[in-house]
């Protein structure tokens, strides 16, 4: 080989290097932040009127806000699992946190795989996104349950950090038994110690050489409602006010939605009173009214924490793009229906905050109202971070969504036992029970799904067309 030879070799050597160093420094840090039971009680989606989220408002505002964003399955386990593989519950077998057959349930299956097509070995886009040269770090509840998945795939990992306990302002407790302010100091609490732990891995991340996958799992506003008194003294419980309800609400649903309205997440604890019927029996409307100040107070606490993470993101951005994913894993009832916490396939059950900062892609403080769900985590991800899809995904990727707002979507999915399944439209939400019963609701007339509209002649060919969505989803 002569001297010219060997010089054009080194050369086209070098510039493969240069090209290559290039393509990995324009891959994106990534930082997926979920909030546990948080609804849509922020300052941006209207859900409480009294609620303060200035933080998860600010980055609303630096980004898109998917206003019609909805879980999978509506309990933490099930739908963390979904979440994570990017899979229907039918496909990861979890539908529910306990297999328990509840007296109303007929003979769906309450635990494994439904689907004649789940992929036979899925994994977490933890362990994806470290096979393409990420660097990978979790802390906090990520995961529900199990989390090996996740620490098998990362460098760094935090537990979810402990609750304080007891040491509280006054012997009020609610229905749970659970203290409310407390006086422990706000360095003592959990999700500010995973805060802290988030801020020094990002840290860590600016002087590593590879991009950076983060996920942060914050504890709040998840039981117990628990949080430092200044918390609970922005909210004076004597001016609380109570969610928008109808005494009549249940009156035009089937007996199978009657009866999980009344249901706990397979749980009997004040039997024969359900849990609405204790908290008012234990004080009226003003036990109620502690208890919505309680998650106010629980959600302005988390808010404070997520907002010293991002703080710092924007401190320090580095010296690359930085997407950041914000959502919750499940909505939660506050009365809605008369029914409390999760468990449920109404609107306020699914519905979750999902907030999209993507540099570059979308302009900042749009509104989107296609509906979306978690199962589009995953390949959205794997997008914004320009890394190939696994092809065991059962979602679609947001990012036609970020790029284009005229794009739409038809429906999503969303199931609480297989033969349990809600269909969610940009502006109808079609339930169908194992039973064969339904209920059809236009949120934009009745955004609180007060009148059930299965039985209308007008929207014959609507239920129709969504009834036949669903059986096929079912079945597929």
């Amino acid at each position: 080989m002569n001297k010219k030879n060997i010089i054009l070799q080194t050369l086209v050597f070098a510039f493969l290097c240069i090209l290559s160093f290039a393509e990995e420094k324009q891959k994106p840090n990534v930082v997926f932040i979920i909030v546990d039971d948080l609804n849509d009680w922020i300052g941006v989606m209207g859900g409480h009127p009294q609620t303060k989220t200035p933080n998860l408002d600010s980055l609303a505002e630096d980004g898109v806000l998917f206003t019609n964003a909805h879980c999978n399955a509506p309990q933490c386990g099930p739908s963390r699992g979904s979440l994570l593989h990017g899979l229907y519950p039918k496909s990861t077998g979890r539908y529910f946190n306990s297999p328990k057959r509840m007296p109303f349930y007929g003979d769906q299956p309450t635990q494994g795989i439904t689907s004649p097509n789940a992929p036979k070995n899925p994994f977490v886009f933890h362990q994806h996104f470290k096979e393409h040269g990420y660097r990978v770090v979790s802390g906090g509840k990520v995961a529900h349950g199990n989390p090996k998945g996740i620490m098998n795939n990362v460098e760094e990992y935090l537990a979810r950090p402990p609750d304080t306990r007891g040491n509280f302002t006054d012997e009020k407790a609610n229905l749970w038994g659970e203290g409310g302010p407390h006086n422990h100091a706000v360095e003592a609490t959990g999700d500010y110690k995973g805060a802290q732990w988030a801020i020094g891995e990002w840290k860590k991340g600016l002087k590593a050489d590879k991009p950076l996958l983060m996920t942060v799992g914050f504890y709040r506003p998840h039981r117990p409602f628990n949080a430092p008194k200044a918390y609970f003294e922005k909210f004076p419980l004597e001016g609380i006010k109570l969610p928008l309800v109808r005494t009549d609400d249940l009156d035009d649903l089937p007996p199978y939605g009657k009866a999980l309205a009344r249901s706990n997440a397979h749980k009997d604890l004040f039997k024969p009173r359900t849990v609405h019927e204790q908290i008012l029996h234990l004080g009226g409307e003003q036990e109620w009214k502690y208890m919505v100040q309680s998650y106010l107070a629980c959600i302005n606490y988390v808010d404070v924490q997520i907002g010293s993470l991002l703080e710092e993101l924007k401190k320090r951005p580095g010296n690359r793009d930085t997407v950041i994913v914000l959502t919750s894993d499940h909505g939660w009832n506050l009365g809605e229906k008369t029914h409390w916490c999760k468990a449920a396939i109404w609107r306020d059950t699914t519905r979750v905050p999902f907030i999209v900062v993507s540099p570059g892609v979308a302009k900042a403080g749009l509104r989107n109202n296609q509906p979306i769900s978690h199962v589009d985590i995953y390949p959205s991800l794997c997008d914004f971070a320009g890394i190939p899809k696994p092809t065991h995904l059962e979602g679609r990727s947001i990012l036609p969504l970020l790029k284009d707002q005229s794009a739409t979507r038809d429906v999503a999915f969303l199931s609480y036992g297989p033969e349990n399944t809600a269909a969610q439209s940009e502006r109808y939400r079609y339930l169908r029970y194992e039973d064969g019963s339904e209920e059809l609701y236009d949120h934009k007339k009745d955004p609180h799904e007060w009148t059930n509209l299965i039985g209308n002649k007008k929207y014959q060919k609507l239920t129709k067309k969504i009834r036949a969505q669903v059986l096929a989803f079912q079945k597929k």
